[in-house]
């Protein structure tokens, strides 16, 4: 049986990273935290422009975020920076994180009297934290406890045939091992869902997926985009020419196993195996969403090449093309340009993935991690409104 040593967290999950993080709850105190990640390099920062808004839903799916980072295995412990009179609320996303058992401190920045005392004051727990993760004990885990996320960004004509694919055998082949798998981007997909449809385990989960294609393509018409079937220009240069021919390829990344559950944005799985979770096709989005929901690890597909990382989760980059590979070679880990080449086959190309995927779990760093790429991005559902 498949195990792995991670770090062991109060709640009884299993992280295969020990990061120490801090998120301003807003962009006004984007600043302290910025000056907290050139002090501590180590530590994970995410700066970001949201937190001020007074539309409820967006309100609300913002909190939910912030609490699920937080709450990530990967996450030893959190600071939490506030300017004072942002609407995210404070209390609530602490005590959200707090409901963890991991550490979590918090700083107003109003209320401690300004930038100078509040980075004085954040290097004092930051050094605190230290000396907590350092002694975090690390336990051996059934390869069941993780989770999964897949995402495909840059696509070319290729990603459904060599890259999705591989990601699709090696996330079955967690799933038969008790692991779970996120499969997302509904944008992606939309196309396709008739297919997603019938690998559901039952009506009723088919139903709620076909809901989430129904609202997401509302959504988009909502906004101005009537013709739902346009991919972006540099899908149209990779060769790709329609909606469709994309989505076909963009739904291989979860494999054949049945779905299990549908999961609202950034929500947790609670049942085991491959899940479907409502995030959007924007590479950034989507990550902060699946890492949101538990996501130990990401497998990133691209056709054409993407630098992307992200602060907590170990992104995996898999090109599906040689010519990608090589001439990006600082950003991509695993090749599947062989497959198009006639050398090698989808399960050969996964087995070396999944072994790399082991290796990856214990620690090694992936070539996102070694370049520190952590670009950070939530949804906006709601009408943005600030009101100061």
């Amino acid at each position: 049986m498949y195990k792995f040593k991670g770090y062991l967290r109060k709640d009884g999950s299993v992280g295969i990273r020990n990061h120490i993080l801090v998120i301003p709850l807003v962009i006004c105190a984007n600043s302290v935290v910025e000056a907290i990640g050139r002090e501590f390099p180590e530590v994970i920062t995410v700066p970001h422009v949201y937190g001020c808004t007074f539309d409820p839903v967006s309100n609300r799916e913002i909190t939910d975020t912030f609490i699920g980072l937080g709450k990530n295995p990967n996450v030893a412990s959190v600071l939490l920076i506030s300017l004072g009179c942002e609407t995210i609320n404070l209390d609530e996303v602490y005590e959200g994180i707090k409901s963890s058992g991991k550490p979590v401190e918090a700083i107003t920045i109003q209320k401690i009297g300004g930038t100078v005392k509040a980075i004085e004051k954040s290097r004092e727990i930051i050094k605190e934290f230290k000396k907590l993760a350092e002694n975090t004990p690390r336990v051996e885990a059934p390869i069941s406890d993780l989770i999964i996320g897949t995402e495909c960004g840059s696509s070319d004509s290729y990603s459904g045939l060599s890259a999705n694919p591989v990601v699709g055998y090696v996330c079955d082949k967690f799933v038969k091992l008790g692991a779970t798998a996120i499969l997302t981007e509904v944008t992606e997909f939309i196309g396709a869902e008739d297919i997603l449809a019938e690998q559901c385990i039952n009506e009723n989960v088919a139903k709620e997926l076909l809901e989430i294609v129904r609202e997401t393509e509302g959504n988009l018409a909502r906004v101005g985009h009537s013709d739902i079937t346009d991919i972006s220009p540099g899908n149209i240069a990779g060769g790709l020419t329609t909606i469709e021919e994309k989505s076909l390829g963009c739904i291989k990344k979860g494999g054949n196993s049945p779905i299990q559950e549908v999961l609202r944005h950034g929500q947790k799985p609670t049942k085991k195996g491959l899940v479907v979770m409502d995030a959007p096709g924007h590479d950034i989005e989507s990550m902060t969403a699946m890492a949101a929901g538990g996501a130990h690890l990401i497998y990133f597909t691209t056709g054409r090449g993407t630098p992307a990382g992200f602060p907590i989760v170990p992104v995996i980059k898999i090109s599906s093309n040689t010519e990608t590979f090589i001439n990006m070679g600082d950003n991509i880990d695993v090749n599947t340009g062989e497959i198009i080449e006639g050398k090698k086959s989808i399960p050969e190309i996964g087995e070396e993935l999944f072994n790399y995927t082991l290796k990856v779990i214990d620690g090694e760093e992936t070539k996102s991690e070694k370049l520190n790429c952590r670009e950070f991005a939530i949804r906006r559902r709601g009408v943005n409104v600030c009101i100061l």
